[in-house]
């Protein structure tokens, strides 16, 4: 049975994230800017965070920087010399995906589990596919909304491809997974693990798991394998989580 995303929450922001090339050895995922609707316009604007409090918020207190010795310049499309961007900014991002007129579109949304007559935003239709390509380390991040009753989501399990090397997994798509915090976490406070049985496998993208952190205390969840790809020098795992009112733990 395929799982579709049939309650889908449109953002309020997404985070534009980047990762240094493998070389550095630092697949640190780090926020360095903020997608954000301007009012009622149909326009948006990117602005990029820069040295202090709030870039070190949501970079786990790491500094600009460590970001710049690693070889960040920026997104080629948004100047760094410009903090702030309004022309074609959703335009400009939305070129990272398929268009919507390819006769095969309805094939990319599938692969995101999402029903090929289903209508979305651009906005949303970036933070479902997180918008990343081959040739560089940028990806759009939905931090999600931990307010949501209803949400469907499917997300790739962060570090997997490490742990999984750590031990013989006989996994498979639709094992349930378990999702709890881990407080003892010593580089991220808002840590939450993802495992299979008593076996670590991952962790939820540390800029959604304090929305995740939220939902595991006032919501019902529940999340599978939903697929296991990739190479296998690099082999990726996702899960399908849905999060429902607290009623339904008992119901369950």
């Amino acid at each position: 049975m395929v799982n579709w995303i049939e309650h889908l929450v449109e953002p309020r922001k997404l985070f534009l994230a980047w990762q240094a090339p493998d070389h550095f050895g630092d697949r640190f995922r780090w926020a360095v800017g903020i997608l954000e609707p301007l009012g009622e316009s149909g326009s948006h604007e990117f602005r990029y965070f820069r040295a202090g409090p709030e870039f070190d918020r949501f970079n786990g207190g790491r500094r600009f920087e460590e970001l710049e010795r690693l070889g960040y310049s920026g997104y080629p499309a948004f100047s760094l010399k410009r903090e702030r961007h309004v022309a074609d900014v959703l335009t400009t991002l939305m070129r990272r995906l398929p268009s919507r007129n390819r006769p095969d579109f309805h094939e990319y949304q599938r692969q995101f589990r999402l029903r090929p007559e289903r209508q979305l935003s651009d906005f949303a239709l970036l933070g479902q596919t997180e918008a990343k390509l081959p040739s560089d380390g940028f990806s759009v991040v939905d931090p999600l909304n931990p307010e949501a009753e209803w949400c469907d989501l499917v997300l790739e399990v962060a570090g997997y491809r490490h742990y999984v090397k750590q031990h013989s997994l006989n996994i498979a798509v639709d094992y349930p997974v378990v999702l709890e915090p881990e407080l003892s976490n010593p580089k991220d406070v808002n840590a939450v693990k993802i495992s299979v049985g008593s076996v670590l496998i991952g962790y939820i993208n540390r800029l959604q798991s304090p929305a995740f952190l939220k939902w595991l205390q006032i919501r019902h969840m529940t999340a599978t394998i939903e697929r296991l790809n990739g190479r296998p020098e690099h082999p990726r795992a996702y899960i399908f989580v849905q999060v429902r009112p607290q009623e339904h733990r008992a119901a369950a």
